[in-house]
């Protein structure tokens, strides 16, 4: 049930959803005076609750597909800003760049895909500032299920930042089977300023490939090149397609080629 607004009470300023441009004045007009784009495609107005208009100025809307399509996606497909409905732009493509994006390669606000760059982060490599990843992340808060992580805070089997959970952790609070750090709790622990029992100066010495030189200090940046590998590794598999393409040689496409008759 809507609920109408009190008598008197004055209707949300009008602007153009693509350009921005204020509306108040294109009383008699069909199109934007901005951007010459049809009002019924781009009219929307300023929110509004129970009464209060919140001002703003929307961002310019884009909104792009390439024609070449790699594993049936576009190659780059972009969508940025709201559209005549109020909704942010959701990009769907190989290479996705939106608000949202979804794709095998994608950058956005909420980004998701086998490498995601965003403010919240989901896929195989992950980078921002909520970094959900698989693999590999990167961020204020990084998670990898079933990899490197390291962040302010990281979570993973390998796990580095200045709070760290995981299988093997090294930050400044540390937590796991094997911890190092400021304050380290674990199965087998060396805290800054501690006594380590021989078994545990053992165990580190002999992973010291993988974590760092023992002692106390933890050695942090061992986490970033472990972690830098996987997404490096993980971006190549991901760009090869693209490559492919690049070349010609999209199977997709001349199968497409070869088939008679109109195509999809």
């Amino acid at each position: 049930m809507n609920a109408s607004l009190p008598a008197g009470t004055p209707l949300p300023r009008p602007f153009c959803a693509a350009c921005g441009h204020d509306l108040t004045t294109a009383t008699a007009a069909s199109s934007c005076p901005g951007c010459g784009r049809p009002l019924v495609e781009v009219l929307t107005r300023e929110p509004s609750v129970y009464g209060f208009h919140f001002p703003m100025r929307a961002k310019p809307t884009r909104r792009y597909e390439s024609p070449q399509r790699v594993l049936g996606l576009p190659l780059v497909s972009v969508a940025l800003g709201v559209d005549a409905r109020g909704k942010p732009g959701h990009a769907r493509g190989y290479i996705a760049i939106g608000d949202i994006a979804t794709g095998v390669i994608a950058l956005g606000g909420i980004a998701r895909g086998v490498v995601a760059f965003g403010g919240l982060s989901l896929g195989a490599v992950t980078f921002g500032g909520l970094s959900l990843g698989a693999l590999a992340a990167f961020g204020g808060f990084a998670l990898a299920a079933v990899g490197s992580a390291v962040g302010g805070f990281a979570v993973g089997l390998l796990a580095g930042g200045g709070g760290a959970i995981g299988g093997i952790a090294q930050g400044g609070f540390a937590a796991g089977y094997i911890a190092r750090g400021a304050k380290a709790v674990g199965e087998h622990a060396w805290s800054a300023g501690a006594r380590v029992d021989a078994e545990t100066t053992a165990l580190f010495d002999r992973i010291a490939w993988l974590i760092g030189p023992s002692g106390s200090q933890p050695q942090i940046h061992y986490n970033l090149m472990w972690t830098a590998s996987i997404a490096l590794v993980v971006a190549l598999l991901a760009l090869a397609p693209v490559l492919r393409a690049r070349r010609g040689t999209n199977a997709i496409d001349e199968e497409l080629r070869r088939t008679p008759g109109p195509r999809p």
